[in-house]
């Protein structure tokens, strides 16, 4: 069994009046090891589908299956305990919080569990945040860095406890191209050299080529699916 699989997965949505099919049958499989790229138009149910994925938004139809584990039915509860020891999230916007310094707001990542920081979390957090190279920032407010900067201490946040799946939702659509590229690179190697699931949803081409796995997603539906490194992103626009 995959480590995360999507069964049939799909989802509606209802305005009162209609219910609306956003997502429909999917099935899918992720290992670790490799960064999905899911990319597709503004409306096409990239988010719903990252959503379903993390355990944020639950299936209409569908089965949902996490290191062989049925994960479709558990409640609220249980499904947040998971998403607290098995996922990470990185967003388009950091979401630190000013006041705080860096490595106050990768504490953050246990106070949101009502959880005792680990006895080596500050060696941990140190090391971690030298291998994003932002070793001499961990006593620094979030105002004193640039934007790639600040992505990457968010990125640092979702890694601290050690998450088997990372979701990304456009993490470089707010960066210069230099700075998205050293995102890019970072998440790669997370994937690679870390054997951890990565899913970055984006639509923005210069991410393409990082992709091991090239998911497009267009009405609700998986149009493509390569295995393959994506060279050519004018196939995928």
């Amino acid at each position: 069994m995959p480590f995360l699989k999507l069964e049939n997965i799909a989802r509606d949505f209802s305005d009162g009046r209609q219910i609306r099919r956003v997502l429909f049958p999917t099935n899918l499989e992720f290992e670790p090891g490799a960064l999905t790229v899911l990319s597709g138009p503004s409306g096409s149910g990239k988010t719903t589908l990252l959503s379903i994925m993390g355990l944020v938004l639950r299936p209409s139809e569908g089965s949902l299956y996490l290191e062989g584990r049925d994960v479709t039915t558990l409640s609220d509860n249980e499904a947040a305990k998971l998403r607290l020891q098995k996922y990470g999230y990185v967003f388009q916007q950091p979401m630190l919080i000013e006041g705080l310094s860096v490595m106050e707001n990768i504490a953050l990542a246990f106070a949101v569990q009502g959880a005792h920081l680990p006895d080596h979390f500050r060696d941990k957090t140190e090391g971690l945040l030298k291998s994003l190279g932002l070793e001499e920032t961990s006593h620094m407010q979030p105002r004193l860095l640039s934007g790639g900067m600040k992505q990457r201490a968010s990125i640092a946040r979702a890694l601290i406890k050690d998450p088997a799946i990372l979701l990304c939702d456009e993490p470089t659509s707010a960066l210069d191209a230099e700075s998205g590229q050293a995102v890019m690179a970072i998440l790669k190697r997370i994937a690679l050299e870390e054997g951890r699931i990565v899913v970055v949803v984006s639509h923005d081409a210069r991410v393409f080529p990082y992709a091991d796995r090239l998911l497009k997603i267009e009405n609700g539906t998986i149009v493509a699916n390569t295995h393959e490194r994506y060279v050519e992103a004018k196939e995928v626009q």
